[in-house]
């Protein structure tokens, strides 16, 4: 099974998820372990 790299925690994992990011008028796609991305969505409530 492959593996992938948080981009956040830099932590391996199994299973990720993929987020775009933008900066300005760039965008780029990021992975994000399970945790990350429970709290990445968490600080979406609350903006």
């Amino acid at each position: 099974m492959p593996t992938y790299r948080c981009a956040y925690c830099e932590h391996q994992t199994e299973s990720a998820h993929m987020i775009t990011v933008f900066q300005g008028q760039q965008e780029r796609n990021e992975l994000l372990c399970d945790t990350c991305y429970a709290d990445w969505l968490e600080s979406l409530k609350s903006e």
